[in-house]
């Protein structure tokens, strides 16, 4: 879609802004003008929803903005493709979950298990099984939901798959390496103009090169000149039945002084992906461990490749290109190689439970006159 940004005018602009407003986010009177109160109300709603807090209406925030106009009972719930996305699904979920029915993540999206756990639940209360959440099956949920149930299906699932024996080795592992954005959405800008897209292809193909040379079956989101939406990128991983999900991204900021490493998984106000967590931990340290750069953490988002996805999935931004000293460094092909050597590590200890990799230390960075500099 086109994204929706400050400067924007017409009926579009009307739409998100009436939306907003409904949902309890402040907009300006003056309606169809996409101005500072509504980039303001946006980023107030992407920081409520787990998205990054840009102010612009791009294809996440506004799946979640229409998602989130919508409560259950308001329609019916079935299986479509694409598929059913919304705050009355969330809910819906959790309630299932709650009386023992495995729906999967309250992650909103009406697929395969929310179905099947729908039919299981029809059934045991003796009506229609259809797989669809219409005004019966609703009410009978009503009935029956019990606000303080142990944990849900999904989270006791989630606790079963960590504590499960690691693999043996890395033969046949299903992976996705995700180099983020694409040349229709090329990101931030670093030195000499170099864009976010092209260096996390090249990061992303360090990356996938040495997991299938460990033995891995690795797929890639999408090719040097492609550009998938995010949610495309989760249907690709989900239709190759990808065991991990490894997004490589970069960052920017006006403050020149703003460098290091962050990481995302899937988490919502009602649940956080154990396994997406701890890959993103595993990512970020050791990045951060090679490079010496700062910690950034890892944090909960809703971001339509960690929500659609089946398998655990994050997205490392390995760092700031509008850093002077950082942004020079992504660009260094030895640097980028030692970054992928650690989010190979990071994986390959997510999946075997234990490092196969050597000691790694930290690059010293040239300053401008071609002397060692210290990354602050």
């Amino acid at each position: 879609m086109e994204y929706i940004r400050r400067g924007r005018t017409g009926p579009e602009v009307e739409d998100v802004q009436r939306r907003l407003e409904n949902l309890g986010f402040a907009c300006p009177d003056d309606r169809g003008i996409f101005d500072g109160a509504t980039e303001a109300a946006v980023r107030a709603f992407q920081q409520v929803r787990g998205l990054p807090s840009d102010g612009i209406v791009g294809e996440d925030t506004w799946r979640t903005l229409v998602g989130a106009s919508v409560r259950l009972g308001d329609r019916m719930l079935y299986v479509t493709r694409p598929l059913l996305h919304g705050d009355d699904v969330r809910e819906l979920q959790r309630r299932l979950s709650r009386l023992g029915f495995d729906s999967g993540y309250d992650d909103g999206l009406y697929g395969r298990q929310t179905f099947d756990a729908v039919r299981e639940f029809q059934l045991n209360i003796g009506i229609t099984v259809d797989g669809i959440a219409g005004p019966t099956t609703i009410d009978g949920l009503t009935r029956l939901h019990r606000q303080h149930q142990a944990a849900p299906a999904y989270a006791v699932r989630e606790r079963e798959q960590l504590r499960r024996a690691p693999r043996q080795s890395l033969a046949g592992a299903r992976i996705m390496v995700d180099p983020g954005r694409g040349p229709d959405d090329p990101g931030a800008t670093g030195p000499d103009g170099v864009r976010e897209a092209t260096l996390t292809w090249q990061i992303a193909s360090v990356v996938e090169g040495q997991l299938a040379a460990l033995g891995a079956h690795v797929v890639l989101s999408r090719g040097p000149g492609t550009s998938p939406a995010p949610s495309d990128r989760a249907e690709h991983a989900n239709l190759e039945d990808a065991e991990v999900i490894l997004s490589v991204h970069m960052n920017e900021d006006p403050s020149p002084l703003a460098r290091g490493v962050a990481g995302y998984h899937f988490g919502t106000d009602g649940f956080v992906s154990d396994r997406g967590r701890a890959l993103a931990e595993l990512a970020v340290d050791r990045v951060v461990e090679v490079t010496g750069t700062a910690h950034c953490r890892v944090h909960a988002s809703a971001l339509a490749l960690l929500q659609r996805s089946r398998a655990p999935a994050v997205v490392i931004e390995v760092g700031f290109l509008s850093h002077p000293e950082e942004g020079v460094l992504l660009t260094d092909p030895a640097y980028q190689r030692l970054v992928a050597a650690a989010l190979v590590d990071a994986t390959v200890t997510f999946l075997l439970g234990r490092s196969t990799a050597p000691e790694h230390h930290a690059p010293v960075p040239a300053s401008s006159d071609g002397s060692p500099a210290t990354i602050l």
